[in-house]
């Protein structure tokens, strides 16, 4: 019987062959230099989501690459994270548009030491897009297992037993505010992940008591990193907070289909649309209305996509040509887990947990389409601007404010789809 070549030596044999130095490796495969280095020393296990960013990045294929993930697995510890227990970041058909630059700036600060990074906005805008790209490529780069969980807590299960406690914990703090049975909760976790490494995204959970989570597993867990999503900030000692934007928006100025071709709304709106429409591209016909629909839906990623999907029925002048109005009752695709909504009532769920001070900032500043100030704010509602510019912190935390910073002012404007509610 021949004796299995061992995976370090398998895996240095290929690169070799490929001609590539390790951090050229690393930079074909996103895989770190360092992860690299000490796997060919047999130092390290990979996982198995490292193992196959390896092999894309040394294009193997066929029984070739079946043997090298086979290679990988013998060596492959068990623990708690192992054996098919960890749950993934979820997958998505399509390539990230527009967040490039958004996701290395993530990851770095991953890299830098700080353990977690709390994203919002609003809802549609792509924050959970956002935490798979970075989570996968934070995981992989680092050989950190991504514990992914969603609203629906039942998926967990399905990923093995023993995340049964887990999902028992979650549940619990979601269910409850009792001090006993966070405390219980916590320990639980705890045991879990223990000091492993481990990168934990939180994704769209309730607010109310998941930050005494999050908080007690950072001090008890000193090798967890987490990412979470939500509507509102959570507010962690040590947090990094990332309000997710909208995709750019091309200005009036640019109306050439080659240029308009690269600004990302245009772009994520141009391929959905040809999705819906086989053979569509960006022509000196339609670029005017195709930019005009971005411009007029802010760039948000979930109305982009509702709105091309009407290209089966309707060209892009006919859909730049529909009113605000008619643009949010859209209808969003159902999903098994979540009934079937509109655009509106999608981004009107953030409006619906404002407090009446909130709103009524968000009132005057969607009263005009042009920009405003705090100064005007303060000015127009006749409050002290401490409390102005506290209510205006959670409303751009949210997404429903946007600040446009320069070195003498901060313009502040509501996007077209909330001013639309807002004013209704």
């Amino acid at each position: 019987m021949t004796t299995p070549i061992p995976f370090p030596e398998l895996l240095r044999h290929h690169r070799v062959r490929a001609g590539l130095t390790q951090r050229a490796l690393a930079d074909l495969s996103t895989v770190s230099p360092r992860a690299i280095r000490d796997l060919e020393a047999g130092r390290a296990n990979a996982r198995t989501q490292t193992i196959h960013l390896l092999a894309d990045g040394l294009h193997l294929q066929g029984a070739m690459r079946d043997l090298f993930v086979t290679a990988s697995l013998t060596r492959r510890p068990t623990g708690p994270f192992d054996n098919g227990c960890c749950t993934a970041a979820p997958t998505a058909p399509d390539a990230l548009i527009g967040r490039e630059g958004e996701v290395l700036d993530l990851l770095e600060v991953l890299a830098s030491g700080r353990r977690m990074i709390a994203l919002s906005g609003l809802p549609g805008v792509g924050k959970t897009r956002l935490a798979a790209e970075v989570s996968t490529r934070a995981g992989a780069r680092h050989d950190w297992p991504v514990l992914w969980i969603g609203t629906d807590m039942g998926t967990l299960h399905r990923h093995g037993t023993a995340y049964g406690p887990l999902l028992r914990s979650l549940k619990s703090l979601t269910e409850s505010d009792a001090d006993d049975e966070t405390r219980d909760a916590v320990g639980q976790v705890r045991q879990l992940i223990g000091r492993h490494e481990a990168l934990l995204v939180l994704d769209g959970l309730a607010e109310a008591t998941m930050p005494l989570l999050v908080r007690e597993l950072l001090a008890q867990c000193p090798g967890l990193r987490v990412i979470t999503t939500s509507r509102r900030p959570w507010h962690v000692a040590g947090a990094h907070p990332a309000v997710v934007a909208p995709l750019p928006t091309p200005s009036m100025r640019t109306e050439a289909p080659a240029e308009l071709a690269g600004v990302p709304s245009v772009r994520l709106f141009v391929e959905r649309l040809a999705q819906a429409r086989p053979g569509f591209g960006l022509s000196t016909a339609n670029a005017l209305a195709a930019a005009e629909i971005c411009r007029r839906l802010d760039g948000l990623p979930l109305a982009l996509e509702v709105v091309a999907e009407r290209g089966r029925v309707l060209s892009p002048q006919q859909l730049a040509e529909v009113t605000p109005a008619d643009l949010l009752d859209l209808a969003v695709p159902a999903r098994p887990d979540r009934q079937a909504l509109t655009i509106g009532a999608v981004v009107g769920a953030s409006l619906a947990r404002l407090g009446k001070w909130h709103h009524t900032i968000l009132r005057e500043l969607a009263g005009t389409a042009r920009p405003g100030t705090v100064t005007d704010v303060v000015r127009a509602l006749g409050h002290g601007l401490d409390e102005v510019a506290a209510g205006l912190d959670v409303l751009i935390g949210c997404g429903l404010v946007r600040a446009s910073h320069s070195e003498v002012s901060t313009e502040l404007r509501v996007p077209n789809l909330v001013r639309t509610l807002v004013l209704r």
